[in-house]
């Protein structure tokens, strides 16, 4: 198995979703009927916020792939989730 091969981590609250550094290369968002937000953090909750994309205010879920060669993340990848069911990252 490779050392490039795709892995998946995932909350259903605010939380750390990796522990380590990583290359996120995609995010899927399920959003409840009120709008909100989700934001990714490189260093915990009070890290630098590295991604941040506000949710509609209609329950569904959106995917959204970041281009080659995705996103670094040097410390570990925290997710804050507001008016969000759940978010989970796809990385590397």
């Amino acid at each position: 198995m490779s050392g490039n091969a795709l892995k998946s981590a995932e909350v259903v609250a605010t939380g750390t979703l990796v522990a380590d550094a990583c290359r996120v290369m995609g995010v899927y968002v399920e959003h409840g009927a009120t709008g909100g937000a989700l934001i990714l953090r490189d260093g915990g909750a009070g890290g630098t916020i590295l991604f941040e994309v506000p949710t509609p205010g209609a329950a569904g879920s959106e995917y959204i792939p970041f281009p080659e060669p995705g996103m670094d993340f040097d410390t570990d990848v925290h997710a804050t989730l507001t008016n969000a069911a759940g978010v989970m990252v796809l990385y590397k």
